[in-house]
């Protein structure tokens, strides 16, 4: 096979550059040489003689003759890259120009673009923020979380257990693997006072050692020590963002003291803002000193891993490290370690994986409705380039002047997307929900403009070879001799092609949002077990009040509850241990009558809730068999919890383990943090499954209802009231005026509810919109398609008007060539929809991901919009003036 002749002239070219610049240096240092010995001669000296001095004098012949070609190499490549510069500026004005007279199709295809990359660039910020780079620590690659997970029982994976104490310091004296630890407690809220109202807050508590594992100073004071905490750690620091807020960045807050719960602390400095350890935990607003030595105290732990450590060998090592101050011998370990990458701990990952596929799938919509949009200003532009080409141009030229164009186009394109991407990334941190309060750290970032850089670079450069090779597939001669530009057959199915592409594009998201927005759907008509209309809950702290004795609080409690059950629209007033919207979890070993007992190492996370007689009235929960708690000899009297002989239990779990009725059998649970043996419960009620954390959470899991006793644990009053929150005013004066000074407004449990789904609810809006934008540039895509082929057969298009054609068939034969490509596209959409929906499979809420009729919908969304599309230039067909059209050629 032969060199083609293009690639043959191309290294001839070099080969004869460089043998003229050979042959330059050589008769250059031959003239010299020759002038010199007739010099030399002329005073007298033989020829040879002269020839042997003139080369003496001249010195090393091959060092002064690669001395000269450097100079002219050096001369040549100034010259080229002057000329160059010169061209491409020259190129650069004339697209500049060129553009500007086309405005409509500059401002469609910028904005085309724009809208592509924005998109990219407002989700690849949050991707970057939150899973490429989600710490700002040092050396973040190597920061881990590190929890335990029990390994027998069933612990669910999305609660993994803190380490306590004890263990922590024997994997920091004893671990090669991990080079540093850093400790953290379980963020909790509570009320804080500084003047006036109490504000809720969240607190967190920390190692001294945070900061320097963290690589931040305070922004004003200093940071805790171990004197702090040899001293009772009674100091706090503020969270920049809290310090701003609510104290106006006072710097003489340093020294002021601010009570927590019942406790009071001192203000020793201000936390920089967004340094939390978790990124997809509660915003921060307060931070307390952590001991390590509190054998009482559990902790979630981050750590950096030495280098070239995996995570599976630092797993292996800290379960040893376990184990051997643990004294297990046996190899089996009630506790495993958990070690977790920052970015697995995101909470949304799987809906960000979701959403970047969305845009990228955006983004190749946009790309292929440029090439389109350059395929049709090629074919309007043949004959200007064969111009060009008959007066000299080269294929070279003519291709810089393309990339010139398509260059200015792609960084235009992207400058207005990276700004519509801010515009987006706002938009969606302002309208996210609260759930994720770790979005609100997303911003545009070095990786995010690069990337948006390189995509107008790459898009530049694919888009201008496009408008280069399509120019090239014309004869000069043709384009110089036809009166005006003919799309022709190769161009016609080129751009067909794009159109069939944006549309099975569009199909993918439309198909994705309609399944998502049929989720949203049907969470909300979900059946909850109970009624959250017109239901409220007044979250007591007593220690925050300082009533801490339990007859101080059962008076207080008695006092109130009749009282608010007098109060206008109050129909129901009931106290448990926790409200809806909250998991009472228990952990100890479920153990059931009749059936084997589990290993002695099994754990076992049960939902007990502790409710007085009125709390299945007033949740509105219907009992399937059985009744309501009898023996109340047990409330009020102190007893521990769970030494009640009653429990109810909700039905899914009733039919796990007995075929019959439930009534009458036994069960306990020994907790694992007493030898005290536990009393066997008797099941008096089932009751009917109840989603008290959102329609998403699993009905099947055990949930246990006991008596409620006393009120030394925390305590939640209900409160059914039909006009709203605010009816419930005098509610919250009464419980003041009864002590409970402290106390947030009722918190709406339909509200509560509400934002259990609002994760998929924003991301079936953002897929929404993003579907949205697809679906507009597909039918820009076909429109041009159809208002072209419209231009091209407007002389055919009126000898048929003039022959008699009826307008009917004329609309119809331009409507059918729209639709068939629409249909095309849109069913190849359909076959990529079916395995691309398994991003979602998860997701999805009352429905399969081949759900049929959101398949349908979304086929019939796309085939409409592809016919409205087909309007305006069906319209244009018609209006054709016979005669006009036969003059147009």
């Amino acid at each position: 096979m032969g060199i083609r002749p293009g690639i043959r002239r191309a290294f001839q070219l070099v080969l004869r550059r460089r043998d003229r610049w050979e042959q330059d240096v050589d008769d250059e240092i031959r003239l010299h040489l020759m002038l010199r010995a007739e010099q030399l001669v002329a005073e007298g000296r033989t020829a040879d003689d002269a020839v042997r001095e003139a080369k003496e004098r001249f010195g090393p012949l091959d060092e002064s003759r690669a001395r000269l070609l450097q100079a002219a190499r050096h001369r040549e490549a100034h010259m080229q890259r002057t000329e160059y510069f010169a061209d491409l500026k020259q190129d650069l004005a004339f697209a500049i120009r060129t553009l500007g007279r086309q405005k409509a199709w500059t401002a469609v295809t910028i904005l085309t673009l724009a809208l592509g990359i924005g998109a990219t660039t407002a989700v690849f910020s949050v991707v970057s923020n939150l899973l490429l780079h989600p710490l700002p620590f040092p050396s973040a690659d190597r920061v881990v979380y590190i929890t335990r997970e029990p390994k027998l029982g069933n612990a669910p994976a999305a609660l993994p257990l803190p380490a306590d104490a004890m263990t922590v310091r024997a994997w920091m004296k004893a671990s090669h693997t991990v080079e540093a630890f850093e400790g953290t407690y379980v963020t909790w809220p509570g009320l804080a006072m500084t003047s006036g109202e109490p504000l809720q807050v969240n607190v967190q508590a920390v190692f001294p050692t945070f900061m320097t594992f963290t690589g931040v100073r305070p922004v004003i004071g200093r940071m805790f020590t171990q004197n702090d905490i040899d001293d009772g750690g009674r100091v706090v620091l503020l969270d920049e963002s809290f310090w701003r807020a609510r104290l106006a960045g006072d710097r003489a807050v340093l020294g002021r003291r601010l009570t927590i719960g019942d406790s009071s602390y001192t203000v020793i400095g201000v936390m920089p803002a967004q340094v939390g350890a978790r990124p997809s935990g509660n915003n921060i607003q307060l931070y307390k000193p952590l001991d390590v030595r509190d054998d009482g105290q559990a902790m979630e732990l981050m750590g950096r891993l030495r280098k070239g450590v995996t995570i599976a060998a630092a797993r292996a090592e800290l379960d040893s490290i376990f184990a051997r101050s643990e004294g297990i011998t046996d190899g089996v370990l009630p506790f495993t370690t958990r070690i977790t990458a920052p970015s697995d701990a995101v909470a949304f990952k799987d809906s960000l994986v979701l959403l970047f596929a969305a845009v990228a799938l955006v983004l190749l919509v946009a790309c292929a409705n440029v090439a389109h949009l350059l395929l049709a200003r090629g074919t309007v532009r043949r004959r200007e380039l064969a111009i060009r080409a008959a007066l000299g141009a080269g294929r070279g030229r003519i291709l810089r002047l393309l990339l010139a164009e398509s260059l200015l186009l792609a960084l235009a394109g992207t400058a207005f997307g990276v700004l519509l991407g801010w515009a987006g990334l706002r938009t969606m941190v302002g309208v996210r929900p609260q759930s994720l309060d770790s979005l609100a750290t997303a911003h545009l970032d070095t990786t995010t403009v690069f990337g948006a850089i390189a995509v107008a670079l790459a898009s530049g450069l694919i888009f201008g070879v496009i408008g280069a090779l399509h120019s090239r597939r014309a004869s000069t001669h043709d384009a110089l001799k036809a009166g005006s530009p003919s799309i022709g057959r190769r161009n016609e199915r080129a751009r067909g092609l794009l159109v069939v592409s944006e549309m099975a594009l569009s199909a993918v998201l439309l198909v994705g949002a309609t399944l998502l927005i049929r989720t949203v759907i049907n969470l909300q008509r979900a059946d909850l077990g109970f009624d959250a209309h017109g239901l409220y809950a007044f979250h007591l702290d007593f220690r925050g009040n300082q009533i801490r004795d339990e007859p101080s609080r059962a008076a207080v409690m008695t006092l109130a509850l009749p009282r608010l059950r007098a109060l206008s629209g109050v129909s129901d007033v009931s106290v448990a241990r926790a409200a809806p919207g909250f998991r009472p979890l228990s952990i100890g070993r479920l153990e059931i009558e009749g059936e084997p007992m589990p290993p002695a190492d099994a754990t076992s996370w049960i939902e007990i809730n502790s409710v007085d007689r009125a709390y299945l009235s007033t949740m509105r929960m219907k009992l399937r068999e059985g009744a309501g708690f009898v023996d109340t000899s047990a409330i009020g009297s102190g007893t521990p919890l769970m030494t009640s002989r009653e429990v109810i239990v909700n039905a899914s779990f009733a039919r796990k383990h007995w075929q019959g009725s439930a009534l009458g059998h036994r069960i306990r649970m020994p907790r694992r943090s007493t030898d005290a043996p536990a009393p066997w419960m008797t099941i008096v009620g089932v009751v009917n499954d109840a989603q008290t954390t959102g329609p998403m959470t699993e009905m099947t899991s055990p949930m246990l209802y006991v008596p409620r006793h006393d009120y030394s644990a925390a305590a939640v009053i209900l409160v059914r009231a039909s006009g709203g929150a605010t009816s419930l005013a005098a509610g919250t004066a009464l419980l003041k005026e009864l002590g409970l000074h402290r106390i947030e407004p009722p918190e709406s449990i339909g509200d509560t509810m509400a934002r259990s789904i609002a994760l998929p609810r924003f991301v079936m809006a953002l897929l929404g919109v993003f579907s949205g934008f697809a679906l507009i540039l597909a039918a820009i895509g076909l429109y041009g398609v159809m208002a072209y082929s419209v231009a091209e057969r407007t002389r055919e298009i009126g000898i048929r008007v003039a022959l008699g054609a009826p307008g009917a068939r004329i609309a119809q034969n331009v409507i059918a060539s729209g639709a068939l490509l629409a249909a095309l596209g849109a069913m190849l959409g359909m076959v990529a929809a079916a395995w691309g929906t398994r991003l979602i499979e998860s997701q999805l809420f009352g429905l399969t991901r081949l759900d049929p009729q959101s398949f349908v919908t979304g086929f019939a969304v796309l085939f409409g919009v592809a016919l409205i599309a087909c309007i305006v230039p069906t319209r244009r067909a018609l209006a054709v003036d016979p005669m006009t059209a036969i003059r147009a050629e």
